[in-house]
This record gives C-alpha cells, structure tokens and sequence, in this order.
C-alpha cells in the first residue's frame, strides 16, 4: 500500500430535504421529469419522494405503455420527435401520470398504443376527453396527455385509415382477445415492471446521454428466464438502470417492492456463493463470523480480526437495506453486481462510482475506530495523517458492502459452471439463442473474468479469431469473478448490434437500408452513431497536408489492394479512406459498390446507413469534390477541388440538410478556409475558439 492514501469520503446519501444548494430537490426532479420550475415546486409540497411511487396497478400500466413505446418508436433522436418517445415532460403522480408530448407526435403514440390482434399496443387501453387533456386508462391506471383538445385528439384519430387499429372511447367495451392479451403481458413485463415504470417516470435523465450520438435507444430482452430493461443511448448497452449508471444521488432512486420470496439474507448469500464457487476457501462449520470472513474472501481482504469485525458491522448493514423498499431497485438489473464491475469513468455514464445504499450508515463508525481499520491498509500508519486513516477505513467499509449486496442481489436463475483445465478456472458456455455462436464466461482463481462471443460465423471477424470479447477484468475473488462475469453477460448477449470490428470499425450486424428508398445526408446523419463534423475535419487538414503523399480518386477505389504484396489485405487509398481510417469511421471493402464512389452518391450513403455512421453535409461536399479527380494526385490539387466546391455551395442552404443547427462559427470557419494547404495549420488554431 502507498504511505499516502487515496482519501474517499462517500458522498451523502442525499434526501430530499437536503440544504446543500447544488443538489436543490426542484433542479433534481426537473432534471428527471423535464417540468417548469413552478410544476416541479408545486408538486413537492408536502411530497414524501421527489418522484412519487405509484400504486401497483398505476405501475403496471404504466409499464405496458412504456414497452408498447420502445417497441414503436426504437431507436430515434429526441431531437425529431421533440423529446425522448415524444415527451417534453411529465409529472408523476401516486395515481396518475401526467404527460406532456409534442404535438408532432400524436399520431405516432395512437399508433403505438392502439390494440392489434397480432398482440402490439396496450389492450384494454381506453381514452376520454377532459377539460385539461385526454385521459388513458387501463384498469388501475391513469394516463393524462396534458394539453391535446379533444377535437385535434378525434382529428388524430381520424387521419387513421380503415385497415388502421385504433385508440378506443372509454364506452367501448372490453373486446374478445383483450383480457388475454393483458394477462400475458403482465406475466411477460413482471419481473422487470418496477424498472419500467420507474423509467418512464424520470424519462429526462436520457437527455444527458443523447448529447454525443443524439439518439434514445431503449430495448427489452430475456436473459436466462428474466426480463431485463438495456438502455443503449451512447451506441453501448448497459443494463443498470439511469439512476446507477449515472451515479445519480439516491433521492432519485425508484422505491418499490422487495421481489419474492422476500428480502434476501446477506449472510446466507456469501456463505452459499463461497461453498458454491469456492469450496475450499469456505469457512468450516465451527469456524466463527462464517459469513463475515467468506464476505471478506469474496471482497479480497484478509481474516484479520479487525476486517472480520467490520465485515459483521457490513452485514448488519446489508440486512437493513436489502428490506427497505426504498431501495429496492438493488435487485433490479441482474443485482448490484453491475455496479461493482470496473467502468473506465467509474461507473457507466458517471465520472464517479456509484455508491451502494447504505453507505453513510455503513461509514457511520466511531473515529477511532475507522482509524484502527484505514492503519489496517498502511505500510506505515505512523506517518499517515488520521483523516487519511478514517478515509481509508470508509473506503474498506464501503467495498465490503458492494460486495455484500452483490452477493445478496445475484439471480436465481443461476448458471452452471464447470472446471476448465487443471488450473481451477471455472467456465460457462451457452448458445445464443437466435443466431449461431457461444456465449463464454471465465473466472479464473486469481479472480480474472471474460466474457467473450465465439464462433459467431462472421467474416469480418477472420483476424479476430471470430471472437467478440465484451469483458475481461480482474475481481478481488474467483467468487467476485463470478458474479461480474454473470451480470456482463446479459449484456454481452445483446451487444452484437453494437460491435464494430477492429480495422475497418464496420458494423458486425450490418442495419438494414432499404433499397426502395433513396438515402439523403439528412436521413444518414439522422440514424448515425457517429457523424464526423467539419471543424473535426478541419483539425486534421494540416496535418494530413505535411503526411500524405498522392492519393487515388474515389472511381479508383477508396481501398485498394498492393498486387505487389504477399497479403492479400486492402489498404486506404483516397482523401476520403485515409480520413476515415483517421477518425475510425466505417469503410467499404474492396469490391464493394460503396468502394468505388463518391461520398455523396446513394452507394456510398447507403454503406453508411448500414453501419451507422455519417460525413455532415460539408464534409461530403469538400470530400466528393476532393476525390473526383481520378488517377493519383497530390493532396494539394484535392485540396484545391473541395476548397472550390464549399466555395462554390450556397452553405446556408447545405446547412439545412444538417440535423442539428448549425452554428455561425462553423461557416465562418468554412468560409475562411485557405486555397493555399500550407496555411490550413494556422487557420484552424485561429478558429479554435471561434468555431
């Protein structure tokens, strides 16, 4: 251990009555609902909760809505259709939700809430007018869509055509089909209803996420018998909820009810993880504070006298809250386990780790106390400041208790795992259920854990070993592993959608272009991941200007293969493939349509739809134009094409066919651009702060 620790004050586990201004509760709920600072303020008068916690029946309809809408909308960009599935904002109420959609998109919720045979929308869903908007309902369930007429309501529904399913009035009767339909659905949606319904109640915490790729991507699947919500807003699926993945304070954390059997018992839950994964290092049967040292094997630490204390402390902790329905989302999501998985910012959106419930009451020791057990991890607790003693000691306080409830809050649908090889690591194998190829988990005894997809059958994957490898991380135990490795994998079994391979960074699964319609910029950019913008690009123009020599026009192929070279790889050989192996941006293989176009046509449009990426629209002016010169030229002579043809371009009218606004700075910045490439370095530093 260094001399000085890394001190680590767990942050308050923040009620709503809290005086510190930064966390003022009407900016927390508004963060979450999206309401004016005068809805927000006036619905936590008297409030319990900063976001109320609905009844059983308001949160079972609730949850039905909200899957009818993921199914609908999918994947879509908040910024068309005026908010996440069309929300401005909402107000959650006990016994009523009220929502607030765009005006745009009342057509688009009647189609994804109206009953279909073949078993889409919500059946049984019934609506009414009312003086403040039109009211849903299911039976338990309240809905209002605050603000629409009844008449522009009826007017909606009149658009739809003969062969169109309906939203029905409250006088229509329940119809042959519905009841089943409903029974179905809420075995379907139980185990993951609180999630659901939580979810939509804080439905703004998204907005922070949609700021790098745009989009709003929610999904539901079924992982070993249990459904489970992902959300993949930023292009990556997690299955933590909003309120952990962004290590949001626990004021805006959903209550609800503790699963059955009722609440787990974290003792038990160690000693039976230990026996189950690690016989050898379990505690005998006449060993003393058995779960308190298996919670410290499984954490990592020593049996020491001092860790075993406080392991009993951590365990009394766990006990508390694993019953309080406060914080029952614990068990959500394949249990904490997720939150205890090694994240490169902390946690999955958050910069911080997010910290277990508890933690205050866990940390609430006396000084000396936490001293005696922060010197326990000092080489030289003489020379250490107390603080740093007591930071050290919460630090150790608060891990066990990750680890506690990591155990108490595994699943029980369990896998089976088996050794593999003669070294004790023990591994599970699964088949994906819907296309070919195995899901593999590790855990080895040093407390390394992979999850890896193999024999997937994809070529672009042939350098790869025909392997996607999700996660490979290190656990303080082979048990620790094991609970990592379990909960990794329900995402892994989703991630195909979203990997890319290495070289190329193409999609795996390719998404689906329709060829009967003709790709625009627009269309392109408004289902991408990424789009590269032209003040990035103007970043590299310099540089490249200094770095490449003659380059290939984009009828010669934008990759080519060496006839000279004993590989049989291709390799960048226009503008546009050098750049977009710069900025890791999909590219045609040789043979390819898309290879031999330019960057503006429908063949090249279409290969980036298909892997969801995008040049804005003055990146595929300056890069069409730029390799349109057939033949080898130099990096001047392209650079003088693009440059001719932005300044050609009535860029005002380019602009339109962006997504997003399009800031002045950037055509200024575009405008300015030098004919001459050797001035392109000083041109773009001059803009850097104007752009």
């Amino acid at each position: 251990m260094p001399d000085t620790l890394t001190p680590y004050t767990p942050r308050q586990q923040w009620g709503l009555r809290t005086t510190d201004t930064v966390l003022d509760p009407v900016a927390l709920r508004q963060m979450a609902t999206g309401e004016s600072e005068e809805t927000a303020r006036a619905e936590l008068t008297d409030a319990q909760h900063l976001i109320s916690t609905p009844t059983p029946g308001q949160a079972r309809g609730e949850a039905r809505v909200f899957q009818a809408l993921i199914t609908a909308y999918g994947r879509h960009r908040p910024i068309l259709t005026g908010g996440p599935f069309g929300i401005r904002s909402l107000t959650p109420r006990t016994d009523e939700l009220v929502v607030r959609i765009a005006p745009s998109q009342v057509d688009r919720w009647i189609d994804a809430l109206a009953y279909r045979q073949g078993g889409t929308g919500v059946a049984g869903l019934r609506w009414a007018g009312r003086r403040d908007g039109i009211i849903l309902t299911l039976p338990g369930t309240k809905m209002l869509l605050a603000e629409i007429s009844e008449s522009d309501w009826r007017a909606a529904l009149g658009r739809r055509t003969a062969d169109q399913s309906s939203l029905m009035p409250h006088w229509i009767p329940q119809l042959p089909g519905e009841a089943e339909h409903t029974a179905t659905e809420d075995v379907e949606l139980a185990g993951a209803c609180d999630h659901l319904c939580a979810t939509l109640r804080r439905i703004r915490l998204v907005d922070a996420l949609t700021r790098g790729s745009g989009h709003v991507h929610l999904f539901t699947t079924r992982h070993h018998g249990d459904l489970h919500l992902i959300e993949a807003c930023e292009a990556t699926p997690t299955v933590l909820p909003l309120w952990t993945s962004r290590s949001l304070p626990l004021a805006l954390w959903p209550a609800g009810s503790i699963p059955a059997p009722g609440p787990s018992d974290p003792r038990t839950a160690v000693l039976d993880l230990l026996t189950e994964i690690e016989p050898a290092h379990a505690p005998s049967s006449a060993a003393d504070h058995r779960a308190a040292r298996a919670l410290c094997h499984l954490a990592g630490l020593s049996t020491a006298p001092v860790l075993v204390q406080a392991a009993e402390h951590v365990l009394d902790v766990a006990t508390h809250v694993l019953a309080d329905p406060a914080h029952a989302s614990v068990y959500a999501s394949g249990g904490w386990a997720g939150s205890c998985r090694t994240y490169p910012e902390g946690t999955v959106h958050g910069t911080d780790p997010c910290l277990p419930p508890g933690a205050e009451k866990v940390t609430n020791l006396p000084e000396d106390a936490l001293q005696r057990l922060g010197r326990h991890f000092s080489s030289r607790s003489s020379d250490t400041p107390r603080t740093d003693l007591v930071n050290a000691g919460q630090e150790e306080l608060v891990h066990l208790l990750d680890w506690a409830l990591a155990a108490a809050t595994r699943p029980t649908s369990r896998r089976d795992w088996n050794p593999h090889g003669a070294d004790g690591t023990l591994q599970h194998r699964q088949q994906l259920p819907d296309r070919e190829g195995t899901l593999t988990l590790t855990a080895s005894t040093t407390g390394v854990y992979r999850v890896s997809l193999e024999a997937l059958g994809l070529s672009d994957l042939a350098d790869e070993d025909d392997t996607v490898e999700w996660e490979r991380e290190a656990a303080p135990s082979q048990s620790a592993a094991v609970l990592l490795a379990e909960h990794a994998a329900i995402e892994a079994a989703v991630c195909l959608p979203f990997q890319r391979e290495h070289r190329k960074q193409r999609l795996l699964l390719p998404s689906t272009v329709s060829a009967a319609a003709e790709p625009t910029i627009r269309s392109v950019i408004a289902g991408a991941d990424h789009a590269l913008g032209f003040f990035t690009l103007a970043s590299v123009l310099g540089p490249l200007h200094d770095r490449v020599g003659p380059t290939q026009g984009a009828t010669d192929g934008h990759w080519r293969t060496d006839p000279h070279s004993d590989t049989p790889r291709d390799h960048p050989a226009t503008l546009t493939a050098l750049i977009s192996d710069w900025f890791e941006l999909p590219s045609p293989h040789h043979g390819e349509t898309a290879n031999t176009a330019a960057v503006d046509s429908p063949a090249y449009l279409r290969h980036l739809a298909a892997h969801r990426a995008a040049l804005d629209p003055f990146v595929t002016r300056y890069l069409a134009a730029a390799d349109s010169l057939a033949g080898a030229r130099t990096f001047e002579e392209r650079h003088v094409a693009g440059f001719a043809a932005l300044r050609t371009t009535d860029l005002s009218a380019l602009a339109c066919t962006e997504v997003h606004p399009v800031r002045e700075g950037l055509l200024r910045l575009i405008k300015s651009m030098p004919q001459d490439p050797a001035q392109l370095n000083a041109w773009y530093e001059r803009h850097l702060d104007r752009a």
